[in-house]
């Protein structure tokens, strides 16, 4: 009887819009009882693996929003509201980490699918989530980012950024009917901000793993890494830059010969 109310519940709730969700949340960790189940069903269906990446969302925006769930009163100081609003983030921030073990868990059963998935169904996968396109149901936004920043794809889906930034348009949607250059610049711009950010992630997901297995992870050269991009996407410049500096360099060592030849000269000349 009990799983058929938590179901039945988890049903309810999931049929919320996010303002309701929100407060609904706030108000159970706050301690107030819902009308139409009672607390300990109510905080099954909340932590749920149907509800829990929902419930942690919002958790966290509360927090966020703590100012809004707690506004000033009339003759309160704002250091007298901040004193209030502590021990109500301590209550969000008690319940956020069961929430987040349960996501967790989520997203490392999660990875286990993404490894298992072919290469060109991961690459279609990791696009789809770059272009922040609607992900697979049941899986949460939230649970398909931790699963892909998990060392066990976060490398696979790190090799792929590079193609992407490399090729983006091979990975973007074709463009629009009428989408004049100026459009699509910045939709590939966009696109690989999105790359680059995610790959960030990826990066460090890599070096846990590799530190978990006791080898020192390697920093990223960034200089390296930046002038390979410009030489992709500038070709020309960058051949007339390395040809100015090294102008600059040879014209410098042709200078410090001189004066290196002046002063033994003006030593032999001052020994006579």
């Amino acid at each position: 009887m009990a799983d058929t109310r938590v179901t039945a519940e988890i049903q309810r709730l999931s049929q919320m819009d996010d303002d309701d969700f929100l407060d609904m949340v706030v108000g159970y960790v706050m301690g107030g009882t819902g009308r139409r189940a009672p607390r300990d069903v109510q905080g099954a269906a909340l932590g749920s693996p149907q509800l829990a990446p929902r419930t942690l969302d919002a958790l966290e925006l509360a927090m966020r929003r703590a100012k809004s769930f707690n506004p000033i009163r009339e003759g309160e100081t704002k250091r007298d509201q901040q004193a209030r609003i502590a021990p109500w983030r301590a209550r969000i921030k008690a319940v956020t980490g069961p929430i987040q073990d349960v996501v967790d868990d989520l997203a490392h059963e999660h990875a286990k699918e993404l490894a298992a998935l072919d290469d060109d169904s991961f690459t279609d996968r990791w696009t789809a989530f770059i272009l922040d396109e609607p992900v697979p149901p049941p899986t949460s936004p939230r649970v398909e980012a931790l699963a892909f920043r998990s060392p066990r794809v976060a490398r696979r889906a790190a090799d792929i950024c590079r193609l992407m930034l490399e090729e983006p348009p091979r990975f973007l949607p074709s463009a629009a009917p009428g989408e004049s250059r100026k459009a699509r610049e910045q939709r590939v711009e966009d696109f690989r901000r999105r790359v680059e950010a995610e790959a960030g992630f990826l990066r460090y997901a890599v070096q846990y793993g590799e530190a978990r297995h006791g080898r020192m992870p390697a920093e990223p050269n960034h200089r390296l890494q930046a002038l390979r991009l410009l030489g992709q996407a500038h070709p020309q410049e960058l051949l007339q830059l390395l040809r100015q500096v090294r102008g600059e360099d040879r014209a410098a060592k042709q200078a410090a010969r001189r004066d290196r030849r002046d002063v033994r000269r003006a030593e032999r000349s001052g020994a006579r």
